[in-house]
């Protein structure tokens, strides 16, 4: 049976799907192939439909495809569903621009196709992308960063963090991997390291504000409710 070639639906990678020697017959379901050839004389007709089970070569994960397969090995295959049919995505909230979480999005289907450079120099971008995004555009990373914990934007272990992203960044930005190459396991960290960046930055701040709001707006209904008026919040 040939090999499928398609986008895994865990990790995304393009990559011809390895069988695995499992068929369950989708019961009672008859797939049309053949439609709409003529070069070859096929005529359209009703075969029995399958779920088979492939392994993708690149994350080793499991995934079926729901197949229209006539009987004998010269049969037509057609592939009609895959499952799952599209790796997850990482989703940030709105508070982040969505520029920055375009990239930091990328940093993440990176790591999960294997490819460790483009996840850290993508986790790096997003680093320096963050600090710009707060108005600091001068100096290199490391001054972009000092910045944003000496304007109190971030907390002492979150300006740890993004160091720890722009060493690893800038090793794979120069081309500093011919003797200590970056594992796996170290780009997991160092994207882990830019998610607490971007929670310290733009996650946080935006759901204490909004928490702050929804408090301040159910004092004000309270107090609207009794006759006296919007209240301040308290100091």
């Amino acid at each position: 049976m040939r090999a499928p070639t398609t986008n895994c639906g865990w990790c995304g990678a393009f990559a011809a799907m390895i069988p695995v020697q499992l068929a369950v017959s989708a019961t009672g379901r008859k797939g049309i192939i053949g439609a709409g050839r003529s070069e070859d004389g096929a005529k359209a007709r009703a075969v029995p439909m399958y779920w088979r089970m492939y392994t993708c070569p690149s994350c080793r994960e499991a995934s079926l495809a729901l197949v229209a397969e006539e009987d004998g090995d010269d049969g037509d295959i057609e592939f009609r569903r895959w499952v799952p049919d599209k790796p997850p995505v990482k989703v940030y909230p709105d508070s982040i621009p969505k520029a920055i979480a375009a990239v930091a999005r990328e940093a993440h289907s990176s790591l999960r196709v294997g490819n460790v450079q483009a996840a850290v120099l993508m986790a790096r971008t997003t680093a320096e992308a963050t600090a710009k995004a707060k108005g600091i555009t001068t100096g290199n990373l490391a001054a972009k960063i000092n910045a944003l914990y000496a304007q109190r934007l971030i907390y002492e272990h979150v300006r740890d963090a993004a160091h720890e992203v722009r060493f690893v960044g800038n090793d794979a930005a120069h081309g500093d991997l011919v003797d200590d190459p970056i594992s796996a396991e170290e780009a997991e960290s160092i994207v882990e390291l830019m998610d607490m960046l971007l929670d310290g930055v733009f996650i946080a701040p935006a759901k204490t504000a909004a928490q702050a709001a929804a408090r301040q707006a159910r004092k004000n209904a309270s107090a609207g409710a009794n006759g006296n008026g919007a209240v301040l919040s308290s100091p």
